[in-house]
């Protein structure tokens, strides 16, 4: 494993925990994420998710789920757990996070990837 897959991991370990009820995929769109964090997909996939014309992401199975959820990049994981950005359907993080929490956790993985 990379050091930078350690400290992504590292940094995503610090995140609160949610129950995530699974029902997110509406609001599953593009995104933009790290350079790792898009290897890091392509890696775990074995090729590289192309953009869809309704806008979804692309990383979503036929069923709805997130075919990368384990490795989902952390614009992803701070759904739900940002206080301006809660689950609508109910599910709640142990603690929400500011919305300058979630800016300093982005950009915490930036600095991190600029190394």
């Amino acid at each position: 494993m990379s050091e930078i897959t350690k400290n992504l991991d590292a940094l995503y370990g610090e995140l609160p925990k949610i129950n995530c009820q699974g029902k997110c995929q509406e609001s599953c769109g593009p995104i933009f994420m790290s350079g790792p964090e898009w290897q890091r997909i392509i890696r775990r996939l074995g090729y590289e998710p192309k953009g869809r014309p309704d806008l979804t992401c692309p990383m979503l199975k036929s069923d709805g789920k997130c075919s990368v959820y384990h490795i989902r990049p952390a614009i992803c994981r701070l759904w739900g757990i940002v206080d301006v950005m809660p689950c609508p359907w109910g599910c709640k993080p142990e603690r929400y996070l500011t919305k300058m929490e979630g800016h300093a956790f982005l950009n915490r993985i930036d600095s991190m990837v600029e190394k």
